[in-house]
């Protein structure tokens, strides 16, 4: 089953996508997860099959806000009480880093997140990296330019799926097409 995602995620004007789009969408693809448990194979390639793609409408941000709302409704990398502490332990490792490399192993709410990132005095700016408009959380007195040299310093945090998950093209689909 093959979900368009894009028309849920284009509607987006901000980084808050709209309550019910997002509720329909996370329910659907949540129990196509469910569906597929035994195949032993990835959520990350389970959304893929399901609809889940980049090209050529939607960005990391929505592929990995998606990701995180199915990985919340299943239960999967939530912190709840203990959010600020692993939070700050983030930080403590990645002073500078992707929203993407954040939610890879966090999937509790996003504003929860941006309220204690903001109280320890982050800031998101969108720079773009490699070609893509990524999000990027720093403290406030970090330069752009400093951004851009700490994350070319430094291998993405992630794993191989994760990365496969936000790159992913469906079959079929040929470059002059994106």
């Amino acid at each position: 089953m093959i979900i368009d995602i894009s028309n849920h995620l284009q509607q987006k004007k901000s980084m808050h996508p709209d309550g019910y789009k997002e509720k329909e969408l996370t329910t659907a693809l949540v129990r196509i997860v469910n569906n597929r448990k035994g195949e032993k194979i990835s959520i990350e390639q389970i959304l893929n099959e399901a609809g889940v793609t980049r090209p050529p409408v939607i960005t990391i941000y929505d592929m990995v806000e998606v990701r995180a709302l199915v990985l919340y409704a299943l239960g999967i990398g939530r912190y709840g009480a203990e959010l600020r502490e692993a939070l700050i332990y983030f930080i403590a490792a990645n002073p500078v880093f992707r929203w993407s490399e954040l939610r890879h192993g966090c999937s509790d709410p996003e504003q929860a997140i941006e309220a204690l990132l903001h109280e320890l005095k982050y800031v998101c700016r969108v720079i773009e990296i490699n070609g893509d408009q990524e999000y990027v959380w720093s403290s406030r007195w970090v330069s752009v330019r400093t951004i851009k040299k700490e994350l070319a310093a430094r291998e993405r945090v992630g794993d191989p799926a994760f990365f496969e998950y936000l790159n992913y093209k469906p079959r079929g689909i040929t470059a002059h097409e994106l």
